[in-house]
């Protein structure tokens, strides 16, 4: 079976063929052949089975190296234990790692690249193989630790909404086309002798571009090499909070400019597609004069796709003055059951806070956004191109004897489910009224 790296390869081969074919047509300003389509088609079909391939490659070679290394230390089972001293072990629970040993390699591996400790170079020498590039500051600063990148994508997914809730696809390229399915065929009652007549499902692209996104962080140059697991966790969860926090406002916000990375979000796509749109009730121009009916249309204009798992997304503050509210006033409620608050789920649908979401509670008229009910997972796909990303100068905050720290990031997110001006989507979208 061919390796990992000529899967990728032949990948790569056939996404570049699928592209030629549409810049081709594209640049004659007209549709696919049918020769050109069935032969697209095939490409997009042989890409799929190489994914499936690739992934067993990569099983089987990760299980090699398991047993190499398993072999390798038969006779010394933990060579390189890492022992995490007394004196560096946190003083609280850790956000970012899963265990003190892993927050402690990174930690090391922060210090011998950003601080340039001798103790922490040594030890990296020894326990971690990117540390070979450690005595070159800017070349080290971008081989990240797999525990230090690990714990910030997981960051990442739990804080970001979106990201969790969308369909996350890898990119294979800086530019890169999923195929979608549009309609199915079209089933007839034909009379007698009478000729079948044919159809066929038809299909369109999804097209993500890379987008870099990037945070700048300063921090002290008088660190203590006790304080490792500290530093590791507290820069992992700063890095992947910010990350997430942009994601949510590029998917959720997103207007097309540069704010957002030219990313055009729900906001705006769904505010396009007027029939995605529920309108609050004339009076209803703040969350806390939103009724049942104005959620429960929303409910209702959903369409009820084939294995849809709809979800709300609303702000906190938006969520506490009106389906919060709604709940407590229903009725029967005990002091237990006020004590224990209402749960995030309304009408029996899970609730997704979005902290990015609109939290005005004053009244606004003609506002969209002001939440969401659907299956993001159908309506939009995040594009992840590259991990997260660690490098430093030691020279761009020389004058306050700080160190800059930045993280980058590259991904896409496309809207494209959210239906049009005559039918709903995956998402619908409630407005306040204008005045």
């Amino acid at each position: 079976m061919p390796s990992s790296i000529q899967i990728r390869e032949q990948r790569g081969e056939l996404h570049d063929k699928a592209t030629a074919i549409n810049a081709l047509a594209d640049s004659e300003e007209r549709d696919l052949t049918p020769e050109e389509k069935a032969e697209f088609d095939q490409v997009m079909e042989d890409y799929e089975v190489l994914g499936q391939d690739l992934k067993r490659a990569e099983w089987r070679e990760a299980e090699e190296e398991r047993l190499a290394a398993s072999r390798a230390n038969t006779a010394d089972p933990e060579p390189n234990k890492i022992v995490v001293p007394a004196r560096a072990k946190s003083a609280g629970p850790l956000k970012a790692f899963d265990d003190e040993a892993e927050a402690y390699m990174s930690g090391q591996w922060l210090l011998a690249n950003l601080w340039g400790h001798d103790g922490a170079k040594a030890w990296c020498d020894q326990h971690i193989r990117a540390a070979q590039s450690t005595t070159d500051n800017l070349k080290g600063g971008n081989l990240v630790p797999e525990e230090f990148e690990r714990s910030i994508i997981r960051l990442v997914e739990e804080y970001g909404v979106f990201r969790r809730n969308a369909r996350v696809i890898p990119m294979a390229s800086d530019t890169y086309i999923v195929p979608r399915r549009l309609t199915g065929i079209t089933v007839y009652f034909p009379g007698e002798n009478t000729e079948i007549t044919a159809s066929d499902p038809t299909h369109d692209q999804v097209t993500l571009t890379a987008r870099k996104m990037a945070a700048l962080v300063k921090y002290s140059s008088e660190i203590d090499q006790d304080a490792v697991v500290s530093i590791a966790d507290m820069l992992a969860t700063e890095i992947a909070y910010g990350f997430a926090v942009k994601e949510d406002a590029c998917g959720f916000l997103g207007t097309g400019t540069s704010t957002y990375g030219g990313i055009s979000g729900l906001i705006t796509q769904c505010a396009a597609a007027t029939a995605t749109v529920v309108t609050a009730a004339t009076a209803n121009t703040a969350f806390s004069t939103l009724d049942l009916t104005d959620f429960e249309s929303m409910v209702g204009k959903l369409p009820r796709f084939p294995g849809i798992r709809p979800k709300w997304y609303i702000s906190q503050a938006g969520w506490a003055a009106s389906m919060m509210r709604l709940q407590d006033a229903a009725g029967g409620n005990t002091s237990a059951n006020l004590g224990a608050g209402p749960g995030l789920s309304f009408l029996g649908y899970p609730v997704e806070i979005v902290q990015s979401m609109n939290s005005t509670l004053t009244a606004q008229t003609s506002t969209n956004g002001l939440c969401y009910f659907g299956d993001l997972a159908m309506a939009a796909t995040f594009g992840q191109r590259r991990g997260v990303q660690i490098a430093l100068s030691n020279d761009r905050y020389f004058e306050y004897d700080q160190i800059g720290i930045k993280g980058t990031e590259r991904f896409d997110i496309n809207i494209h489910d959210v239906g049009d001006t005559s039918n709903p989507g995956a998402m619908i979208m409630l407005s306040t009224p204008a005045s």
